[in-house]
Parts: C-alpha cells; sequence; structure tokens
C-alpha cells in the first residue's frame, strides 16, 4: 500500500493516474521563480525602446489650403506606433485649435508612424525618424480632406481605391534640404506621378508594403531604394534624404562641382507658422557681398545659387520688427550645398 503521507513528507507528489512523479517541490518553485524572471525580464526589455532616448516632440497639424496656404487643423486624433513592427502604441492625443499636438515617448533616431484621423479626411500615417531638433524645434504634420484627395486624383485622370494603400514621397538632398525634382521611380505596384518641388504620389499600390528604386539620369544617390508600409484607404507619407556624393555621373565621367546653394526655411518660433518676406543676405567671413539676397516665400522657403564650393558665408535673415535665432549663421558651403534655418520672434 502507498504511504502519501511519508511522500508529501518527502517533498514529493502523487500523480493518481501515471503512478509516483519524482518532482521535488523546491525545483519546481524555483523553476517558477526563474520564469518569473525571465517573463520580467521581457517586458523590461520590451519598455526600453519607449523609454531609452525618447523625446516629446511638439508638432502642429496643417491642411495645404487654396494656394497652398497651411490650414491648421483641430481636432485630429494623433496615435505614434513603434517598436516590433511598429505595432507598440508610444502615445496619442488630440491637436488643439492651432493644430498644435505633442508626440510623447518617441525614439529618437528610430523610425515611427504617426496615425492621423479625423472624419472627412483621408487617414493618413506619417513614417519618419526624429531627431534632438525636432524636439527643439517641433514638425510639421499634414493631413488632407477626402474632397482635396478626390479631387487631386481626379486630376491626375485616376480614381481613388479605397481598397489599396497610397504614398506620398518627399526627395530631399540630405545636406541642403532642397527637393530633387526629375527623380524616375520604379514601383513595385501603383502608378507614380511626379507632383514637382521633389513631391511624388504612388496611387493605387497593394500589398502591405511598396518597394521604391530611386534613380535619376546623370546622378548617384546613397539610396537606391525604400521600403514603405501601405494601409488600405489610407496614405502613408515618407520622407527619404539622399546625398549624391556630390558627384554627377555622366558617361562614365565625374564632373566636379565648383558651385552649390545655400536654402533654408524661416519659421515663427511661438506657433511654427512659415514666415514669408523676409530677407536673407549672404556676405563673406571679410563682410563682403557674396550673392545677392533673397526673399522667402509663402512657405518660408528660401534659396541662393552659384556660390563657390568649399568656403563658409555668413547668411543672416531680415524683416523688422522680427528679430531672428540664431542672428546669423555661417555656413560651410561643400559640394551637396549648405542649409540655413532661422526661427523668428
Amino acid at each position: 500500500m502507498r504511504d502519501d503521507s511519508i511522500l508529501k513528507r518527502l517533498n514529493f507528489s502523487l500523480d493518481n493516474e501515471n503512478g509516483f512523479e519524482y518532482i521535488d517541490k523546491s525545483r519546481k518553485e524555483t523553476s517558477m521563480s526563474k520564469r518569473a524572471f525571465l517573463i520580467g525580464l521581457s517586458v523590461i526589455l520590451l519598455a526600453l525602446p519607449l523609454t531609452a532616448l525618447a523625446a516629446s516632440i511638439p508638432a502642429k497639424v496643417y491642411e495645404n489650403g487654396v494656394n497652398g496656404t497651411p490650414v491648421a487643423q483641430s481636432g485630429v486624433k494623433i496615435e505614434v506606433f513603434g517598436g516590433y513592427g511598429n505595432k507598440v502604441l508610444f502615445s496619442s492625443g488630440v491637436s488643439g485649435d492651432d493644430g498644435s499636438c505633442v508626440l510623447d515617448n518617441v525614439p529618437l533616431g528610430k523610425d515611427v508612424i504617426v496615425k492621423l484621423t479625423k472624419a472627412g479626411y483621408v487617414t493618413q500615417y506619417d513614417v519618419r525618424s526624429y531627431t534632438g531638433s525636432d524636439a527643439d524645434e517641433g514638425a510639421i504634420l499634414w493631413i488632407g480632406s477626402e474632397a482635396n484627395v478626390t479631387g487631386l486624383y481626379k486630376n491626375l485622370g485616376v480614381p481613388f481605391d479605397v481598397k489599396k494603400g497610397h504614398v506620398y514621397l518627399e526627395i530631399n538632398n540630405e545636406l541642403t534640404g532642397e527637393g530633387i525634382e526629375g527623380i524616375q521611380l520604379a514601383a513595385s505596384s501603383g502608378q507614380a506621378y511626379d507632383l514637382g518641388h521633389g513631391e511624388y504620389l504612388i496611387a493605387n499600390a497593394e500589398g502591405a508594403s511598396l518597394k521604391v528604386a530611386i534613380q535619376k539620369p546623370g546622378h548617384a544617390f546613397d539610396i537606391e531604394s525604400a521600403t514603405v508600409p501601405l494601409f488600405p484607404g489610407a496614405m502613408t507619407q515618407s520622407y527619404i534624404n539622399v546625398q549624391s556624393g556630390g558627384a554627377v555621373i555622366e558617361s562614365g565621367q565625374v564632373t566636379r562641382v565648383t558651385s552649390a546653394i545655400i536654402s533654408g526655411i524661416i519659421l515663427r518660433l511661438s506657433d511654427a507658422v512659415p514666415l514669408s518676406g523676409v530677407t536673407v543676405a549672404f556676405t563673406t567671413l571679410q563682410k563682403a557681398t557674396a550673392r545677392p539676397s533673397v526673399l522667402t516665400d509663402k512657405n518660408g522657403f528660401y534659396k541662393q545659387t552659384q556660390f563657390p564650393v568649399n568656403k563658409i558665408y555668413r547668411v543672416t535673415s531680415i524683416k523688422p520688427p522680427w528679430k531672428f535665432k540664431p542672428a546669423s549663421k555661417l555656413s560651410f558651403v561643400g559640394q551637396n550645398g549648405a542649409k540655413a534655418d532661422f526661427k523668428a520672434f
């Protein structure tokens, strides 16, 4: 006869169907403790991307209005996703009356997806990585009404298919910030359109993601392709910054760059609204005029060309009674040009 009391004193258990199961209870408890520790450790590791090098990014939500004038959008739901498969919700919020919002817990230097939704508007997925300067200066997010988006597609002669994905690309020179025109896109699906100023649209793409090859005759870029996530009936906005290495490839020969541009954008410090009509002056270190002054356009953008490369120039913004931060900026113009942004207050 089996003496269960003896077995219990020996810390063994009895399995009524299979006989004795020689499992030491202390070992079982140790195993359970290890399992709990590993589960806890995995939770900590999953949470690290949420906290390590994370920042709060001030942002504003706009829609392109009449003649391209930005119109602030209130009541837009904003959700920030990242982590494995971009399925971790970092933060959420709603834009205020002036379109302002804060993207919280954003890991710096890693791609995140900002989802923007509002009734009567096409859902937008903004894909980009943020830096410390974004935390200081803020970011601009865009959303388009269903009427405006379908109107654009109608002008292009193509329907807006709500069962397929759509991609809006900005392809810029990484050093100058200027949009690169004339890119020939080879998309894995959908139809590509050149909207000008370095802006491109891929309409009615299929699948979970879109691969885009980037080419331009006579140019060699450090990034030759990109993969963009797709969402049915929504617009994915992606930003691609490329470098040409300062060389233009023509017939196998490298043409040396002897001049380049200085460009930038000027925004109001208080609300990041573009400031037009600002005079931007360019002088040498000897205070001589380097190139004629230019004015910022309605988007706060300016550029001036034909600066001899490998030299330093002082860029100064002027528009009384506004003051600017910084008051002036020394910019080194390399073969890829230079960028000088300012904040007005």
